[in-house]
C-alpha cells in the first residue's frame, strides 16, 4: 500500500480505487498521500454550465474494462464524498450528479457497471447531504414580484416549476432574485432565462464546439476554392451558384438528444440530395456521415430557410454533415449562427458567429437596372 501511495495510478478510476484503500486503513502515514490523491482528483473534474464530470483514458484498451466518463465520474464522487464530504464540495457534487442524471436513458445507465457505479455514487450522496427527510416550505421572488411557493415533506420526487414570461417583469437591468426555505431538509432550485437578439454573435462553447465553413461548387457540383469559415471572411455567389456547406459539432465527453439548427441566410436555399440524383456530384459533396456506426445523426430535416440535425447520443469527438444549397435572390444576407444543444439541457449548447452572404446580381438584372 505504501508503494502504491507514493506510485498512484494515472487514470481517474485507479486514483478512486486506491483513495478508498487508503482511507480505509486509516494509518495517519498516509494521510498526506490521501491529501494529494484528492487534490489529483479535483483538478481533474471538468465544470462546464451545471455540470461536472470526470473523464475515463481515451485509449482503446480501456475499452476491455468497460470504461466510459459516468463510470469515471461516478467512481471520483464516491472516493471524494468519503475523503472529504465537506459543504464547499456540495456544490461540485451536485453538478456531479447532475451530469450523470442526464446520461440516464430509459431508466438507466449504458451498462450493468455504470448502473453500479453510479447507484454507489448516489448512496454516498445521501449518506452525507440528506440524512435529513425534507419537512419545508420554499419560495421565489424577482424584483420583490412572488412567483412560486411551495412545501415539500418526505422523501419523493415531486418538484414545482412556473413559467413567467418577462413582460409581467419590471423593466430595468437588474432584477433581484430571492429564493427562501423554512423548515428541515435540503432545497434544490433551478432558474433558466431565454432571450432573443438579432445582433451579431461571436461563436460561443459552452460544452458543444459549432464550426460552419462553405466552399463553391462549379457546375457539375465539385468542390472548387478554399472553404470560407462563418465569422472570419465573407462569400461571395452569384446567382444559382451552388455552395457546400459543413458543419462539424465537436464534444469532449458523450451527450444525449443532440439538436443542431442551421439555419439559411435569405439568400441561399437547401438543396435536398435525394433529388439531385441526377447530378452525382452534389451527392458526393453531400456527407451526412452515414458510413459511420456510432455517434452520428439519427434524424435530419431540410426544410426551405434551414438544415436540422437530431443525435440520440452523440459520442466524444468531432462529427460532421455537409449539404449543398443554392444561391437564389441578389443581395447582401446575415447569416444566422449554427446552433447545437442538449435539448434537455440547452445550458449545454454552443454556436458559430454570424456570418454574412453575398449573392451578386447577374449581368442581365444589373443592365436591366
Amino acid at each position: 500500500i505504501n508503494w502504491l501511495a507514493n506510485n498512484p495510478p494515472s487514470s481517474v478510476e485507479g486514483q478512486s480505487h486506491l483513495l478508498r484503500t487508503l482511507l480505509a486503513t486509516d494509518l495517519s502515514s498516509l494521510a498526506p498521500a490521501q491529501e494529494r490523491l484528492v487534490t489529483q482528483l479535483q483538478q481533474r473534474i471538468r465544470v462546464e454550465a451545471t455540470t461536472a464530470y470526470l473523464k475515463a483514458p481515451a485509449s482503446e484498451d480501456y475499452g476491455w474494462i468497460f470504461s466510459s466518463d459516468v463510470r469515471a465520474t461516478a467512481f471520483g464522487l464516491t472516493a471524494l464524498l468519503e475523503a472529504t464530504p465537506s459543504d464547499e464540495f456540495q456544490q461540485l457534487a451536485q453538478r456531479m450528479i447532475q451530469y450523470l442524471m442526464d446520461r440516464r436513458q430509459q431508466g438507466h445507465w449504458a451498462s450493468t457497471q455504470d448502473n453500479a457505479a453510479v447507484l454507489t455514487a448516489f448512496q454516498r450522496y445521501v449518506d452525507a447531504y440528506e440524512q435529513a427527510a425534507p419537512d419545508l416550505t420554499a419560495s421565489v421572488e424577482m424584483a420583490g414580484k412572488f412567483l412560486l411557493d411551495a412545501t415539500f415533506q418526505g422523501r419523493s420526487l415531486k418538484t414545482t416549476s412556473e413559467t413567467v414570461d418577462t413582460d409581467a417583469l419590471p423593466s430595468g437591468r437588474e432584477l433581484p432574485l430571492a429564493v427562501t426555505m423554512s423548515g428541515a431538509g435540503r432545497l434544490y432550485y433551478s432558474m433558466r432565462l431565454t432571450t432573443y437578439t438579432d445582433a451579431p454573435q461571436e461563436a460561443l462553447d459552452q460544452g458543444l464546439r459549432v464550426e460552419r465553413t462553405i466552399q463553391r461548387l462549379d457546375d457539375r457540383g465539385e468542390a472548387m476554392g478554399a472553404p470560407v469559415q462563418t465569422g472570419n471572411d465573407t462569400i461571395t455567389l452569384k446567382p444559382g451558384a451552388l455552395a457546400k456547406v459543413t458543419l462539424r459539432v465537436s464534444s469532449p465527453t458523450s451527450r444525449t438528444y443532440v439538436a443542431v439548427d442551421d439555419a439559411m441566410p435569405a439568400g441561399l436555399e437547401p438543396v435536398n440530395e435525394a433529388f439531385a440524383t441526377t447530378n452525382q456530384g452534389l451527392v458526393d459533396e453531400a456527407n451526412t456521415g452515414s458510413d459511420r456506426w456510432w455517434g452520428t445523426f439519427t434524424h435530419t430535416e431540410m426544410q426551405d430557410d434551414r438544415v436540422v440535425l437530431f443525435a440520440d447520443e452523440l459520442r466524444p469527438g468531432e462529427h460532421t454533415y455537409s449539404y449543398v444549397a443554392r444561391a437564389t435572390t441578389p443581395g447582401t444576407f446575415t447569416h444566422p449562427p449554427a446552433e447545437a444543444e442538449m435539448m434537455y439541457r440547452p445550458e449545454t449548447h454552443g454556436h458559430t458567429a454570424t456570418g454574412t452572404v453575398v449573392v451578386t446580381p447577374s449581368a442581365a438584372s444589373a443592365a436591366e437596372r
